[in-house]
């Protein structure tokens, strides 16, 4: 049946036809599936759409949906079968929201959209948006941003326009945001101004060739091709048609005939379909290398607009930019008018329809041009006052967005940037360090004092020391004799007997004291090789001993004291000279120590049946990562990765069987594992659609029973624990809820997109109620993550990959003492590696060595210089490593 007809009391609704196929229905053993003819080539989401609703209608009639429909398109009427949505939801949404526009009282709000270009009624609803100032005429803004914005009470550009706020300089300049801020459009449209965001790059200057190709998209191929070539004065301008499909690779080749010529160039295009097209015909051509370096120098102006630029227009089209410049165009038309005339031509082969393309084209060629050379002009700094190169150009102000209201953004604290450059060196003279070590001690005699006592030399020198030592080798490291003598004379130019200092701290139940321990070692001289030597005891003798150490790194760690504090309070509290390098070193040899800690720390949770997993950003010293966190109940496991991407996730859990609880990161999916999510994150963003729609009855008609329902859950799990036994009970509940969400449809997005989210992670949102001891929130990797983020904003941007490995091996030993409910700094003071087995508890007193050297091997980054030039340095006139000293203290190591 052909032009059938469907009315009821609100639609009426002709269907292009509709086919009798066999199966049984209200109407018989038959029933109807619907038709559609389409006059373009492809076939769209638009058709689909159409023929889901011919469907719903359909089956309303005849008792059956139809599983299929016919489409019909394209000059060749080709006929498509396209498989129709068992899921008529959204069909049955659009239907109810035309009802309810038919029922209104008031016509629909007005929202321009992307059918408005082929809408015989474009011009009155243009009219009638700049008229009210509708913030729908900002293109590239979606229904639903109009929407969240009309929840704001932001209805208009104006409106819109007070909402922007400069952003923060980043602190990586190669990383610039690639967001588009509709309030700074609205802004720019509002001050009649171009405000430009961090400068880009200039143009490279070479030959300039501006590009532009016309197609039909039902078609599928390029039809036109339009050059302009700017060479120093000189202006050329080629166009490229063709009659055919079978043409294209033909203009196509005269392209790279006239790029050949020009040896280097710059390619310009205003969008990114010329560079498809290039790749696309790089497939059909031997010229490759051409294309290759057409594909390069391409420039996609388009692109720079969009990251760097923000017109005061309405949209970024080169119709509105050029216009803006000065452009104008011989033939007022559009993408939409240049594809009439191209069909207009096929048919009548008139020449008329063939010149208005060709000028349509080369117009917007030199329209491109004009964009690109007032780009080229904003680059190089023109003053505001001159917006363009080009006389024509509108007078529009050009402005940085980091200029937008400085006088009154200006900060209270920090630096202050004067224009004038005596005021910028008269308040650098002003500040507090200046003013006390240039200007005020000249006078006084309390800060002179102060100066001369801290060039008196280090304060350690100064200590009185507790222990004394004295190291003495029996066997001779050349020859391994042991007829070795002790030589205390001076003998000038051999190495003499020499003393160094270490220092610990004695740590008890009453409080902490200082410890200075004295080793003295004498020359050795051994008698059968005749070899000079110092013991190996002495030469790698740690300045700092273990007790130090840990104390050190427990404040760092547990309470997050800086290593400047930390210097501080070494010099207060026990008259340590202790500096930054030093710390950094204890970190270093204390993560050496624990990483079998760390490494067994991953095995012991990856043997379990519960692990909670999270993620979070960290910025280091020029590069960023993620910081990734496995914990268990009574475990913490952090490292390191360069990026947020989870497939080594698969690898390191490829042995686990148990449980992952996860937030709704899309990584965690893709584990072969039992998962569940955190009903904490989902019931977050729960909450914040509720308050960004506080009047949507629909989305509380789902808010409201799934709390009801996990509140009957949590209320089972407080009086009896984590135990599927009791938790089983409500698994009828859920699986009601979960039916009664299948079977609805909302008509608010708020709504709909909750039921679609809550549907399709159901299955992992009440894992926790099938097993023992799984926890239906992600609280233990949360709180470990947090512990790190505290950090993590202190240290931004300075610490190194290797800092950040040895601080979260130590703070994952950290956290899983706190875990475990055990004192980390007794773990450290009791020397012992095996977390698991540890109890803090008294016991027999362990046997300590008296002296401390460096690992095997290690060398602190503050002495490798040191250490290389002594290992270069002769010993009694033979080639040989050297001792670290030779006189007191004058180097510690």
């Amino acid at each position: 049946m052909l032009n059938a007809t469907l009315e009821d009391d609100l639609l009426s609704l002709s269907f292009d036809g509709l086919k009798r196929v066999d199966g049984p229905s209200k109407l018989g053993d038959f029933h109807y599936v619907p038709m559609l003819f389409h006059e373009g080539l492809k076939v769209g989401k638009k058709q689909r759409l159409r023929l889901e609703i011919y469907g719903l209608l359909l089956s309303r009639l005849q008792g059956q949906t139809p599983s299929s429909g016919i489409i019909w398109h394209g000059r060749e009427c080709t006929t498509t079968k396209v498989r129709l949505n068992g899921d008529l939801r959204k069909t049955e949404r659009l239907l109810r929201e035309v009802k309810e526009m038919v029922n209104a009282q008031s016509p629909p709000k007005l929202i321009l959209n992307d059918h408005c270009q082929v809408c015989e009624f474009r011009q009155r609803c243009n009219d009638q948006a700049v008229q009210e100032d509708n913030i729908s005429l900002l293109r590239g803004m979606g229904e639903k941003e109009i929407r969240s914005y009309a929840r704001r009470g932001i209805f208009t550009i104006t409106q819109l326009s007070h909402t922007f706020r400069p952003r923060r300089k980043r602190t990586s300049p190669q990383r610039l945001a690639t967001h588009r801020y509709h309030a700074l459009s609205a802004l720019a449209i509002r001050d009649h101004a171009i405000y430009i965001i961090a400068r880009p790059p200039a143009f490279p200057r070479r030959t300039s060739a501006y590009l532009d190709v016309e197609s039909n998209p039902e078609e599928g191929y390029v039809y036109l091709i339009g050059l302009v070539v700017v060479q120093g004065d000189h202006e050329h301008r080629c166009s490229f048609w063709a009659d055919a499909q079978d043409e294209e690779s033909r203009i196509f080749d005269l392209l790279l005939d006239e790029l050949q010529r020009l040896g280097e160039f710059t390619l310009f295009c205003y969008g990114s379909y010329e560079k498809t097209f290039l790749k696309r015909m790089r497939k059909r051509t031997t010229r490759t290398e051409l294309v290759d370096r057409a594909i390069t120098s391409l420039v996609n102006v388009l692109s720079v607009i969009y990251t760097h630029f923000y017109f005061c227009t309405y949209s970024n089209s080169l119709k509105d930019i050029g216009r803006l410049l000065g452009v104008e165009w011989t033939e007022d038309a559009s993408v939409i008018q240049s594809i009439e005339w191209r069909i207009k031509w096929q048919r009548s082969r008139d020449d008329q329809w063939k010149d208005k393309i060709l000028t349509y084209n080369i117009d917007d060629c030199l329209a491109l041009m004009r964009v690109t050379h007032f780009i080229e002009a904003a680059v190089a700094g023109v003053p505001a006052d001159q917006p363009s190169s080009c006389p024509e150009a509108s007078r529009a102000k050009v402005t940085l967005v980091e200029d937008i209201d400085r006088a009154q953004a200006t900060s209270r604290w920090g630096l202050n940037k004067f224009v004038l450059p005596d005021f910028q060196f008269i308040s650098r003279c002003s500040y507090f360090d200046y003013q006390r070590e240039h200007v005020h001690i000249r006078t006084s005699p309390i800060l002179k004092a102060r100066r001369a006592a801290r060039r008196t030399g280090r304060t350690n020198k100064r200590l009185s020391v507790n222990r004394n030592y004295a190291i003495v080798d029996t066997t001779c490291p050349v020859c391994t004799g042991t007829d070795l003598e002790l030589d205390t004379r001076k003998i000038p130019g051999a190495m003499q007997a020499s003393h160094k200092r270490a220092y610990d701290l004695v740590v008890t139940p009453s409080g902490v004291r200082r410890k200075v321990i004295q080793c003295r070692a004498p020359r050795h001289h051994c008698r059968t090789c005749g070899a000079m030597f110092m013991p190996d005891s002495y030469r790698h003798l740690d300045k700092h001993f273990h007790n130090l150490k840990c104390v050190s790194m427990y404040l760092h760690i547990a309470h997050q004291l800086s290593f400047n504090h930390l210097e501080g309070l070494f010099l207060d509290l026990f008259g340590l000279n202790v500096c930054g390098p030093e710390f950094i070193t204890f970190r270093t040899l204390l993560a050496r120590k624990y990483e079998i800690t760390w490494e067994g720390l991953l095995s012991k949770i990856l043997s379990g049946t519960v692990i909670h997993i999270d993620e979070t950003e960290v910025r280091l010293k020029g590069e960023s990562g993620y910081v990734w966190v496995i914990t268990s109940i009574d475990e913490v496991y952090y490292m390191y990765r360069p990026n947020r991407e989870g497939g080594f996730l698969r690898e390191l859990l490829k042995e686990f069987r148990g449980v992952v609880v996860s937030d709704f990161y899309g990584a965690y999916d893709a584990l072969p594992t039992h998962q569940q999510k955190c009903i904490i994150h989902l019931m977050r963003d729960m909450n914040q659609l509720i308050l960004n729609n506080p009047f949507d009855e629909e989305l509380q008609a789902i808010t409201r029973p799934f709390g009801t329902l996990l509140r009957s859950i949590i209320m089972t799990v407080d009086k009896h624990g984590l135990r599927h036994k009791f938790l089983e009970a409500h698994e009828p509940e859920v699986a009601a809820f979960a039916d009664s969400l299948a079977h609805q449809s909302f008509s608010s997005d708020a709504a709909e997109s909750l039921r679609e989210r809550l549907l399709k992670c159901w299955g992992r949102l009440f894992t926790f109620i099938h097993h023992d001891g799984v926890s239906w929130n992600n609280t233990y990797a949360e709180n470990a993550i947090r512990y790190f983020a505290y950090y993590r904003d202190k240290v931004k941007g300075v610490m190194t990959t290797d800092g950040l490995r040895e601080y979260l091996i130590l703070l994952s030993v950290f956290q899983t003492c706190r875990y475990r409910g055990i004192s980390f700094l007794r773990f450290m003071l009791s020397r012992e590696v095996d977390l698991v087995g540890f109890r803090d508890r008294k016991g027999p007193k362990v046997s300590r060595p008296l002296l401390e050297t460096f690992p095997d091997g290690y060398i602190p980054a503050n002495f490798a210089k040191l250490y290389e030039r002594q290992k270069r340095r002769p010993l009694d006139g033979q080639q040989g490593e050297a001792p670290p000293t030779e006189t007191g203290e004058t180097n510690d190591w």
